[in-house]
């Protein structure tokens, strides 16, 4: 079979009958060979007895969640390319031909997008916030952690090869399916392209089962999950380089901060920030590591110079030389202040700064440690090789 339409579907008895008659005739004037595939998602209206009766073939989704109804979708499809979209009569199933043609043309496409602002949003068709920040936002995002060159992330109506989109190992149940398929789509450098398309307003009376607040986060969740160097990696390097500068420039007669010499907490800030940073630093590690291991996310060259160089034995060298740097800083500072103790009627502001960093630098190394260990036991099927 050529291709299957996949329309997910809970409680839309009002519009899916309309979305199974569009697709059928999509398929009739397009002279495809298909069919439509309507998946329950636990409706307790007529939803099943219109989508038979119209013609569609029903399937049962066990989970329940916009995304558990896609992959079941998928799993269930016969035809060679699946195109999906939503049962409310938002999206033009009359676009099948153009979505088809824009798969098949050149050397042909393994996905294919639709694009809403490069068609026409119709009055009332998207709550504003959606339209002018949410998926702009996403979308930017997108762009910057994954080099999507897709203009609409969140389209609902797509076109893809069915074995492409299943060797992604998709895994989320929710609206974020969305972006998890777009995401493991670019990494694994499939062919994507977008068409135009129109997005219509939901029937009077409907309540849309779409929660802007919850499902944004749910998208931008999933993107940082599959994408944790920006997460922890480059925020921790970030609060680790910007503590050593402000460590070194501490030890810079003259420097000012607000017009007044640093003190004691301000080196205290410096050296919290820098442990701070590199425990988010080890964080994203963890992440990057254990995720590409299990094939969660797709190995990188951060993620493979993680894995190759960031072993347990190197973890606790590393610990151990913080640990040592740090106590004999400490054993030193402790032996001079004693010395000079009856000659100072104040604080020593230098001192005491470097106390603070020795101490700071042994907590690093007990951090280095333990993550090691930590790490370690985490993959145990590599600690005990």
């Amino acid at each position: 079979m050529e291709l299957s339409v996949i329309i997910p579907c809970l409680n839309e008895e009002g519009t899916v009958g309309t979305c199974i008659e569009k697709a059928l005739r999509a398929l009739e004037e397009g002279d495809l060979t298909g069919e439509v595939v309507v998946v329950d998602n636990g409706s307790t209206d007529r939803s099943i007895e219109i989508s038979k009766a119209a013609g569609a073939r029903i399937v049962h989704a066990g989970v329940k969640g916009y995304g558990s109804a896609i992959r079941t979708g998928i799993e269930q499809a016969r035809g060679e390319v699946v195109i999906m979209g939503d049962a409310d009569d938002t999206y033009d199933f009359g676009e099948i031909g153009n979505l088809m043609r824009e798969l098949r043309e050149g050397d042909g496409a393994d996905l294919v997008m639709g694009n809403r602002y490069g068609g026409r949003i119709h009055r009332k068709a998207m709550p504003v916030m959606n339209r002018l920040v949410g998926t702009p936002v996403l979308t930017l995002v997108m762009r910057l952690f994954f080099k999507s060159k897709v203009s609409d992330i969140n389209c609902g109506l797509r076109a893809f090869r069915r074995d492409s989109i299943r060797g992604l190992n998709l895994r989320c149940n929710g609206m974020e399916l969305a972006s998890e398929m777009l995401i493991k789509a670019t990494q694994e450098k499939l062919v994507i392209r977008e068409v135009p398309i129109d997005l219509f307003p939901n029937p009077d009376g409907r309540i849309p089962h779409l929660h802007p607040i919850r499902d944004g986060w749910r998208h931008l969740r999933v993107m940082l999950a599959l994408c944790p160097k920006y997460l922890f990696v480059y925020p921790g390097l970030l609060l680790s380089v910007s503590a050593l500068l402000l460590s070194v420039l501490l030890q810079v007669d003259g420097f000012r901060v607000f017009g007044q010499p640093p003190g004691i907490s301000t080196s205290a800030f410096a050296s919290a920030m820098l442990f701070i940073g590199i425990q988010v630093i080890l964080f994203g590690i963890h992440c990057v590591t254990y995720n590409s291991a299990r094939g969660l996310i797709r190995e990188d060259r951060m993620s493979a110079f993680f894995t190759r160089f960031f072993t347990l034995e190197r973890g606790l060298l590393v610990g151990g030389i913080l640990i040592a740097i740090g106590s004999i800083g400490g054993i030193v500072t402790l032996a001079v202040m004693l010395k000079h103790a009856n000659n100072l009627s104040y604080v020593s502001i230098p001192f005491t700064q470097f106390a603070i960093g020795s101490i700071f630098i042994v907590m690093i190394g007990i951090q280095f440690i333990f993550t090691s260990f930590y790490m370690s036991f985490l993959d145990l099927e590599k600690t005990l090789q």
